[in-house]
């Protein structure tokens, strides 16, 4: 069976369970073909993210429909989040993100009754499927998904409806993951997920728990903290700044969003600045190695300057790398109520540009505005690149 899978949008945690997906593939006699043509069936992608990448699913289900038929498999988040949009473009077959188990796309074996491999045997994948996929492709870095969904109900998010309730993998397939790393002499293993710090919860084990058995392993690598919301760090923080202050931790995102209380009630969210600006200081203090890193949201509904000017501010003040983003509301979340107050597209585009100018004059940070100028993240490399040589020759 020759099977083509169509490019995707996916995120990193999507991509990797993709890789696993064509591992089953493969493990039961299927050829992945670089050409549609070439095909027997095919898989095509889909993607949640923003609203681009939603249009780019449904323009990819249209362009292969007819011509598959019921030949074509509609797989990701789209069919989740936007199940009426999937079935009003085609009628076939579709599997989605959402699940009890960790790793995304179980369904897809209701499809293939008759492999004899289950997709349970495929081990999670740490290695994208492709080297495309790769934004600086290096084998020495592997990401590790340790949790899928999210535990969190933010008003504004597109990813949730996607991905679903957070799913946390048992430590000890974690770390089966890391004692191959070990073997194949990796540098750097990135802990990563929609969200982080809530790990082990629903499986009774927690974020410092595992972390502890990443640092204890072995130490011949590095290790990244990815997406860890800052409710992790009010929950854990004694433990955590231990852990963290760890010189082989060498890189940390905590994605504060803003400030503000009122905006973060506005978006279902605890704002946590005051237990977060100490620790980083004393983290900072403590491991002179590790690059911070947060996301901030601006130009939310009725921001106001002053409380921008506060976000920006702090976090210049305790970071090393500021990635500024404004959201699309969609009609289909909470936040949708605020749409009335909502800044235009020329103002938010306005206000990611003054806000990226004003941290770059006054604050020696690494600046970009994510997907939404992929310009900037280009222009941030080099810059990126310098801030962790750097932080190497502060640790010496």
């Amino acid at each position: 069976m020759k099977i083509y899978i169509t490019e995707d949008d996916m995120c990193t945690t999507q991509k990797l369970n993709l890789a696993r997906v064509q591992r089953w593939l493969e493990a039961n006699g299927a050829t992945i073909v670089d050409e549609e043509a070439e095909a027997d069936r095919l898989i095509c992608m889909t993607c949640n993210g923003w609203s681009l990448l939603e249009q780019a699913s449904y323009d990819r289900i249209n362009k292969y429909k007819d011509d598959f038929k019921d030949r074509m498999i509609v797989l990701g988040c789209v069919v989740d989040a936007h199940p009426r949009n999937v079935a009003e473009l085609y009628n076939g077959p579709a599997v989605g993100t959402k699940g009890t188990r960790p790793l995304s796309f179980g369904g897809i074996e209701e499809l293939f009754p008759e492999f004899a491999i289950p997709l349970e045997d495929i081990p999670a994948q740490s290695i994208f499927r492709r080297k495309e996929d790769y934004r600086d492709y290096n084998l020495s870095k592997r990401f590790i998904n340790i949790a899928e969904g999210c535990a969190f109900n933010c008003s504004f998010c597109t990813h949730k409806p996607g991905l679903g309730n957070r799913r946390s993998r048992p430590l000890d397939d974690i770390m089966k993951q890391i004692e191959q790393c070990v073997k194949e002499d990796v540098r750097v293993v990135n802990l990563m997920g929609m969200e982080t710090a809530l790990y082990g919860m629903d499986v009774g084990s927690s974020y410092p728990e595992m972390l502890r058995a990443v640092l204890e392993y072995d130490e011949s690598y590095e290790v990244h903290v990815a997406q860890f919301q800052p409710q992790g760090i009010f929950r854990y923080y004694d433990e955590l700044l231990e852990l963290f202050s760890n010189r082989r931790v060498t890189d940390i995102q905590v994605p504060i969003q803003s400030v503000s209380a009122r905006i973060m009630k506005m978006m279902n969210r605890r704002e946590h600045s005051d237990r977060v600006g100490p620790f980083m200081k004393k983290l900072r203090a403590a491991n002179p190695r590790v690059v911070l890193r947060t996301d901030l949201i601006i130009g939310w509904p009725t921001e106001t300057v002053e409380e921008r000017m506060a976000s920006l501010d702090f976090a210049g003040a305790h970071f090393d790398e500021i990635s500024l983003y404004t959201i699309e509301l969609s009609p289909d979340l909470p936040a949708w109520k605020y749409q009335p107050d909502a800044f235009g597209t020329a103002e938010l585009d306005e206000i990611r540009r003054t806000s990226r100018d004003y941290l770059n004059a006054n604050y020696n940070v690494v600046v970009s505005t994510g997907q939404q100028e992929d310009s900037s993240m280009k222009d941030a490399e080099l810059k990126r690149i310098q801030l962790r040589e750097r932080r190497m020759k502060e640790a010496v």
